[in-house]
């Protein structure tokens, strides 16, 4: 777990969380039919990932989640016009840890936000890794300020959601489906609070062909 300062004394106003890009499709592993024998995993097939440099690799976004990468740099922080109604411009980027340094810029989730790390001249911050979402939970509340956004494994970002102050009586989705990849979970800070508290919304991101605009189901 690497190690990174804090990038103001919290709460935040905005937490934005969102899934990687596009990825390759998970594929099962071939079950072997002599006993005692481990299972092999099948071999990737096309579309591959491939990284920044265009080299095939299992861990990095497919060409369109390249495509929402560069899509989601322009609606957080546009070259011209005006910001998408109700967000904000990210003053902190966070995304896992996948222990080496090397690694972790590798995956899909920091490569989602890199363009738009780039774009803003923010470090990704890598500060926990999948698993860790009820300490991130905690340090984004007390660490950060102002406006946050992490890009997050799909399968934990409910778990990192439910792990957030949220207004009583909210109702925050349990899963997130594996075919969604179009959609921001927006946590904003209430006022009046006597401690942190945050509204949660869904934002349809509808960048690219075949988003929608619908939210995810509860």
């Amino acid at each position: 777990m690497s190690q990174q300062p804090a990038e103001g004394t919290g709460p935040p106003e905005v937490i934005y969380v969102i899934r990687h890009g596009e990825k390759p499709v998970d594929l099962p592993p071939v079950k072997k039919g002599k006993k005692g024998k481990k299972a092999k995993k099948q071999k990737p097939a096309p579309p591959f990932g491939i990284d920044l440099d265009g080299r095939k690799d299992p861990h990095s976004l497919l060409p369109l989640g390249h495509r929402r990468s560069g899509a989601l740099t322009v609606l957080f922080d546009p070259a011209r016009g005006p910001l998408q109604a109700g967000l904000r411009i990210p003053a902190a980027l966070l995304s896992p840890s996948h222990g080496d340094p090397a690694e972790t810029v590798a995956h899909r989730t920091y490569q989602t936000i890199q363009g738009l790390a780039g774009r803003l001249k923010v470090a990704i911050g890598t500060p926990f890794e999948v698993g860790q979402e009820v300490p991130l939970a905690a340090s984004l509340v007390s660490g950060y300020s102002g406006v946050v956004l992490i890009c997050w494994d799909h399968e934990r970002i409910p778990a990192l959601a439910q792990a957030l102050p949220t207004a009583p009586g909210t109702v925050i989705p349990g899963t997130w489906p594996e075919d969604r990849f179009d959609v921001i979970w927006a946590f904003s800070l209430l006022s009046g609070q006597t401690a942190p508290r945050y509204a949660f919304a869904q934002v349809p991101q509808r960048l690219l062909s075949g988003d929608t605009d619908t939210v995810i189901p509860v």
